[in-house]
């Protein structure tokens, strides 16, 4: 087993120096361009353009512009009316909020890719409730995120035609109604789009609610924060911001057959769930956080287990 743990670190130490990226977009959505325009139905709601109140505030090599349809809107966390409740006290004043895609709701961020091959990105996510047309019954948020060519920097945010698609999968809400929805349960989710076939550099990303309700046309709202966006030469998101210290750190990943989890003893449960939120398999750490997927498809999962008292998540690509 020791002589299988040293053939991993060094697979994973000779990945980590061929693979390059760039930071390319970061926001925390910690201070607007402007006091937001309180929404009429909700004094913690805001319903001014996320353009207009957050272009230019990212850091990164391309700061972008922001496209919407429909209503995206800026929540206040600590708002005067305090609405909302968020107990890890990690995510500022603000973040941004949207109902599922059969309402329309769309949000698209211009970005260079920097002429690398790949976009991998990360983003909290919160089931949330709102008064504005609510309370909803809520469900557990599903983000569909898009690469759209955007030569010139022009794209069309309600375009069919992708470069290619991810699910970032969040966590199930406090409560499905009532006052526990609207306490955030924030969970952090990582996602890789394929760009090599763009017409430039500049692509969009589009991100999308998905209904995750009992029925199509059922109203579903989800708050969302702490973007980060990278351009890489691999698949898998590399660098890891310091709002994602919940994060579980597996490697190597891509994996092969074997994947090692950083400070899970032995004999700790770990799920895998596919990139639509699907339970694939259930295992069980050997001595060294060792996991078998020799048994998985190829293909991007989620693991998730409960570690030093917190629900944790990785995501890795199986080759």
């Amino acid at each position: 087993m020791r002589l299988a743990s040293t053939l991993f670190l060094v697979l994973a130490l000779s990945w980590m120096a061929h693979a390059q990226s760039v930071l390319v977009y970061r926001n925390d959505f910690v201070t607007p361009n402007a006091p937001p325009v309180n929404a009429s139905c909700q004094q913690d709601f805001s319903d001014t353009p996320v353009n207009t109140l957050w272009e230019g505030t990212g850091t990164g090599t391309f700061s972008g512009a922001f496209q919407q349809t429909s209503t995206v809107e800026t929540i206040s966390i600590n708002g005067p009316a305090d609405v909302y409740d968020d107990p890890t006290n990690e995510h500022g004043d603000f973040c941004l909020g949207m109902l599922n895609t059969h309402f329309g709701d769309k949000l698209a961020l211009l970005i260079d890719r920097e002429g690398f091959p790949f976009v991998n990105l990360s983003m909290d996510m919160s089931a949330i409730n709102t008064t504005c047309g609510g309370p909803f019954i809520l469900g557990t948020p599903n983000f569909l995120v898009e690469a759209l060519d955007a030569p010139g920097g022009v794209f069309d945010i309600g375009t069919a035609v992708v470069l290619s698609s991810d699910t970032l999968v969040g966590s199930a809400p406090n409560a499905p109604s009532g006052a526990g929805s609207f306490v955030f349960n924030w969970a952090t989710a990582t996602g890789s789009l394929d760009v090599s076939a763009s017409t430039e550099d500049q692509v969009a990303i589009r991100f999308t609610l998905l209904n995750t309700g009992a029925t199509p046309t059922a109203p579903i709202y989800s708050a969302f924060d702490d973007i980060y966006i990278e351009a890489s030469t691999v698949e898998v998101i590399s660098s890891v911001p310091e709002h994602r210290e919940l994060d579980l750190q597996v490697w190597p990943n891509p994996a092969m057959d074997h994947l090692i989890i950083s400070g899970a003893a032995n004999g700790t449960a770990v799920e895998l769930v596919s990139v639509i939120g699907e339970q694939v398999a259930l295992l069980t750490t050997s001595s060294l956080g060792v996991v078998d997927v020799s048994a998985l498809a190829p293909g991007t999962y989620v693991l998730q287990m409960n570690m030093d008292g917190a629900r944790r998540q990785a995501r890795f690509v199986k080759h």
